[in-house]
């Protein structure tokens, strides 16, 4: 999947914020900003407050798409379709060293501590992408 796209996986590994876009049972769909990690496996590890909208639309209907950012000229889009599961097997976002050490700056920047973080979004999600559209 990764094979043709470099530049894309080169984003997906370094880019702070992705939109997820997630849909209901009805069909609804809903978008966010979030911070992600692309671990060893390829999969994508986000962490949400719960209750939210997010998570209770991976309950109900596990499609997902992350994008990145483009670079404000309809370029250097990036589009990650794929699915996403409510993974209690993770550890918890101030446990997960790859994670923290991505987000490190801008916890301190915005004061916050892993722990903060970890208590304001508890939940984890795993998202497996299927395609990758974009560079």
């Amino acid at each position: 999947m990764w094979a043709n796209t470099p530049t894309s996986y080169d984003r997906v590994r370094t880019e702070p914020i992705g939109w997820l876009t997630t849909v209901s049972q009805r069909g609804v769909p809903s978008t966010a900003p979030v911070w992600f990690y692309l671990e060893e496996d390829h999969s994508i590890t986000i962490y949400s407050k719960d209750p939210s909208v997010r998570v209770r639309n991976v309950q109900g209907n596990g499609r997902i798409t992350l994008h990145l950012e483009g670079d404000g000229r309809g370029g250097a889009i990036v589009v990650m379709n794929g699915t996403a599961a409510i993974a209690p097997e993770l550890p918890n976002a101030d446990e997960h060293a790859g994670f923290v050490a991505k987000y490190q700056a801008i916890l301190d920047q915005n004061q916050w501590t892993p722990e903060w973080f970890a208590e304001h979004y508890p939940t984890p999600l795993r998202v497996t992408i299927s395609s990758v559209r974009g560079n």
